[in-house]
């Protein structure tokens, strides 16, 4: 079954940061994690949370970056985010109009 267009979008996009921060090309269907990917050191995943951070416009907590281990957490979070932010605006919205 392929991926919804937007979930797609989104983990296109996280593969590109990944793929510049990890300096290799991350294909759309690739799960790197910390445990296995060689040039993931915890320096490099500072510098991943602050460009997705920086990136997507969201503020990640200690607890959420301490359980990033792989692409699709990442996705997981930050798809989660964005649906949350998206509720918020709509709420709203609602009230601005009522």
């Amino acid at each position: 079954m392929a991926a919804h267009p937007v979930r797609l979008s989104l983990r296109i996009e996280i593969h590109r940061l990944m793929s510049f921060i990890l300096r290799r090309p991350i294909g759309a269907e690739e799960n790197p994690s910390r445990t296995v990917e060689p040039g993931w050191d915890s320096l490099k995943h500072i510098e991943l949370v602050f460009l997705l951070e920086d990136h997507f416009g969201m503020r990640f907590a200690e607890q959420e970056i301490a359980e990033l281990e792989d692409a699709r957490g990442i996705e997981r979070l930050v798809e989660s985010r964005l649906t949350e932010e998206s509720q918020l605006d709509d709420k709203g919205e609602q009230c601005a109009t009522a």
